[in-house]
């Protein structure tokens, strides 16, 4: 961009063309690859679409079938919700070691690495990128938000699945059930033609080690759904991302079908001092030598310390008179560790 042009003011205008926002991106003619820089930040390189590119060199060529909006194709079905991630990597509070394996993550997805690994017969040349992680860590550490955050660094959309309900929904017909999971992925995918990220929300349910003695129906039925689960994971073509609480209880045999592991810590008072500085309202009035770092102290995980700011804004601001308080906090603080058996609250945290 800077070469289009000598004169300062007209580069300015010229790399307003590329931001977030603007028509050429919207509109979906130009495009770009996202990468983390090993200080943080985010560095992209812009190309023309393909399809795009292709009318160009060939205008004459026949145009191909139309593709269907993917929002449209959402109200046909009930199975996932879909998902414009607006957050990005620099929008969350992580741990330095998980920040890093992001970024690693991100550059093995690269197409570049992608086209040399078909050169060396590592993919099939018929395969896209595509990648199965597993994020794993208590609740409220920010999974479900940092793999929103990664399709948007991909610039997909999210197909999300809430695996919490599986054994509900699908008593008795768990066989036809999950590969419909993923048979309605591909066929959203193909009529779009497009590659969302599939998220697996909870997927204890399907992770769980299976049971080696003979039980109850339930055991029988519990085992069956996984055995299909698994064949559906090991055929899978794009990214998938599965959020659960504890690895050490996923099945072997799924821990071997994901290639990425991915470790979400508590976060520490560092830490814990960021995501206070943050989350707090930035128009409200605070009492004099108001200090985060009291907060900070307190053990608690983003998704904890988001709802303890929501319930203590809504006790403010009744107030004839509403300032926040250290103590105002500290109350809360207090009622969400007694209402909260294992600390933490099965939530993600916006930065």
């Amino acid at each position: 961009v800077d070469l289009v042009s000598f004169d300062e003011y007209e580069r300015i205008k010229n790399r307003s063309l590329l931001e977030e926002g603007s028509k050429l991106i919207i509109e979906n003619i130009i495009d770009y690859d996202e990468m983390l820089t090993p200080f943080g930040g985010i560095t992209r390189t812009f190309f023309i679409v393909e399809d795009i590119l292709q009318r160009v060199i060939h205008p004459d060529k026949k145009k191909k079938s139309k593709k269907i909006k993917l929002n449209m194709l959402i109200k046909e079905q009930d199975i996932f919700e879909l998902i414009e991630p607006k957050t990005t990597l620099d929008d969350v509070v992580l741990h330095p070691q998980t920040r890093k394996t992001l970024a690693s993550l991100l550059k093995q997805m690269d197409k570049k690495v992608a086209q040399r690994l078909k050169e060396w017969g590592i993919k099939s040349k018929k395969r896209g990128i595509d990648a199965r992680i597993i994020f794993f860590g208590p609740p409220g550490t920010g999974k479900t938000l940092t793999a929103l955050s990664l399709a948007k660094s991909l610039k997909k959309p999210v197909l999300s699945f809430d695996c919490s309900k599986i054994l509900s929904m699908y008593v008795g017909e768990s066989e036809k059930n999950v590969r419909k999971i993923f048979d309605t992925y591909k066929d959203l995918s193909q009529k779009a033609k497009t590659e969302p990220v599939l998220l697996l929300n909870e997927a204890d349910q399907f992770l769980s080690a299976r049971s080696t003695i003979a039980g109850s129906s339930a055991d029988k039925m519990h085992n069956q759904m996984q055995n299909i689960f698994l064949e559906q994971i090991e055929r899978f073509e794009g990214v998938l991302i599965a959020t659960t609480n504890l690895l050490e209880t996923i099945d072997q045999a799924f821990s071997r079908r994901f290639n990425y592991k991915i470790e979400f810590k508590k976060p520490d008072f560092e830490e814990r001092v960021k995501l206070w500085s943050i989350m707090l309202p930035k128009n409200a009035k605070y009492e004099k030598g108001f200090d985060i770092k009291e907060l900070a102290k307190f053990d608690l995980t983003g998704g904890q310390i988001n709802l303890i700011i929501k319930n203590c804004a809504y006790k403010v601001a009744i107030k004839d008179d509403p300032i926040f308080t250290i103590e105002d906090f500290i109350d809360e603080i207090k009622k969400e560790r007694a209402s909260t058996f294992d600390g933490g609250k099965s939530m993600g945290f916006l930065t």
